[in-house]
């Protein structure tokens, strides 16, 4: 008996797998090389070469693409690596930025539509086009884009996060103020603190943002130090609203590193033991957020008055969006303090791997490791001779969390506030009237590095960039016990984790 299938039958089976190839593709985790289209991330750049979709980003930062079969080789040779070991961690970037120049106008409505891309919203003050696709993001949309000569640059709408992928779980007068874990907080004697708080220890008129998973501001040791603007104390751009409430604690606990009510017979002290801290949340519960919110970020904290931008994220890959945001901090005269990154165990070295915000150029921005309480370089703290600036406390940080708790954690992401706290106490000694002012963010960087104190094991990780003034640094604001200006005119730059649930009561019995 013959079978025979109608034509019309035919015909559509053989459409559908022409319109999806990826039907017969493998899901694919892969790590591209570098672009060679200065106009394309790696990611898509590796589309004009081979057949194949793109599918998004990961939290851990690996890129996922539906090969075809036949396309393995190929795709292969254009990555550092390639396996079927497609992350758990679900897909996040899925979104694409795409920049265009005011100058030359907008990317055309049909360019968009012809690549199968819409646009979610058009960030004017950045420049950017943030589009998602309606269809599969492969080489006949990529190559759509670079016909439209109003597209600058396309990238994924990268993936930062808190915690990283791939993480496992001096002489003088000093001043201990009467917080009950004042006591466990090594770093805080490590940096010189004690010995700056019996002159100054308070910064009310700076503005330190927090760009985190927000900041729990109804903590009773935060309350006192939360910046806030007709009944707002930041902003929340993960959920797009005006409440940046910490529902994962990793902000709250920076937040109590820089500016944690002192003295107030209450749990911790920051750096600062008050100052005006702004909560601005774009990453949400599970650590993570979109570049494009960052951004967010960064300008409205700029915009809103903040002196000092607080960052305890980052990712091995970026877009021109996140530099250009930072330029605009630095035009306004605005401090960029960022986390260096951590790998469990290891560290990596930032100078041949970048990892950003830390490693951009900006002179804005300082670049912070991670040291323990013996000067050591925290096992998984990067660093870079000339892409990371000095070390800071970050092994065995006691702090803040949400829901009035307080925790221990280990990352650059707790060495980083030590340093925007730090950077908080030297603005307020240098200048009376603390303003956003270029001049003045370059004077407190340069006093902060200048001072930094040397530890001769750290000498060749970091403290070589063309800011830098003291290789193998270790952040050190003693200095603030001497003259009123807190010194001379200068003479001339995710996180790895654990948490144990600490008990107040507990710690004060050790």
């Amino acid at each position: 008996m013959t079978i025979r299938i109608p034509a019309f039958l035919l015909m559509a089976v053989s459409a559908v797998l022409l319109a999806d190839i990826s039907l017969f593709a493998e899901t694919w985790s892969v790590k591209p090389r570098p672009s060679r289209e200065k106009r394309l991330a790696r990611e898509l750049d590796l589309l004009l070469h081979c057949d194949c979709d793109f599918k998004g980003v990961c939290r851990n930062g690996k890129s996922v693409f539906a090969v075809p079969a036949e396309k393995a080789n190929t795709i292969r040779t254009m990555s550092v690596h390639m396996d079927m070991n497609v992350p758990e961690v679900g897909l996040k970037a899925t979104r694409l930025l795409i920049s265009y120049s005011r100058a030359s106008g907008k990317p055309a409505e049909a360019t968009l539509r012809e690549a199968g891309l819409k646009t979610i919203e058009d960030y004017e003050r950045g420049s950017f086009l943030l589009v998602e696709p309606q269809a599969v993001i492969n080489a006949a949309a990529v190559r759509t884009l670079l016909d439209d000569d109003a597209v600058l640059h396309v990238a994924p709408d990268y993936v930062v996060s808190a915690t990283p992928a791939d993480a496992n779980s001096a002489a003088g007068k000093r001043v201990v103020p009467n917080d009950p874990l004042a006591g466990q907080l090594w770093g805080m004697e490590c940096i010189g603190a004690t010995r700056a708080w019996p002159v100054i220890h308070d910064s009310p008129q700076i503005i330190i943002a927090v760009i985190d998973t927000g900041v729990d501001y109804r903590h009773p040791d935060l309350k006192a130090s939360m910046w806030s603007r007709g009944g707002r104390y930041g902003h929340d751009f993960f959920d797009d609203d005006d409440d940046p409430l910490d529902e994962e604690g990793h902000g709250t606990h920076c937040a109590g590193t820089i500016a944690a009510a002192g003295n107030n017979g209450v749990g911790v002290v920051g750096v600062s033991w008050k100052a005006q801290i702004m909560a601005m949340r774009f990453m949400g519960p599970d650590g993570s957020g979109a570049t494009s919110d960052a951004v967010k970020c960064i300008d409205w904290a700029v915009a809103n008055g903040a002196h000092i931008l607080s960052n305890s994220w980052a990712g091995p890959d970026t877009s021109p969006e996140l530099a250009e945001a930072i330029t605009r901090a630095e035009q306004r005269g605005v401090l960029f303090v960022a986390a260096a990154g951590n790998t469990a165990d290891r560290g990596n070295d930032n100078d041949t791997t970048p990892y950003f915000p830390a490693s951009l150029p900006n002179g804005n921005i300082l670049s912070v490791a991670a040291i323990d309480s013996g000067d050591a370089r925290a096992s998984f703290s990067h660093y870079g001779r000339t892409s990371v600036d000095l070390g800071a406390p970050g092994v065995g940080i006691i702090s803040t969390y949400r829901n009035n708790q307080y925790v221990r954690q280990d990352g650059t992401s707790m060495a980083a506030p030590h340093v925007a706290g730090a950077a908080a106490l030297v603005w307020s000694r240098a200048f009376s009237t603390p303003e956003q002012d270029r001049a003045q963010m370059l004077k407190v960087r340069d006093l902060l590095l200048e001072h930094a104190r040397p530890v001769p094991s750290l000498r060749e990780l970091w403290g070589h960039s063309p800011t830098a003034r003291v290789p193998g640094g270790v952040l050190d604001i003693s200095f603030l016990e001497g003259n009123a200006s807190g010194a001379g005119t200068p003479s001339r730059r995710s996180a790895y984790e654990f948490r144990i649930k600490v008990d107040p009561e507990k710690l004060q019995r050790e």
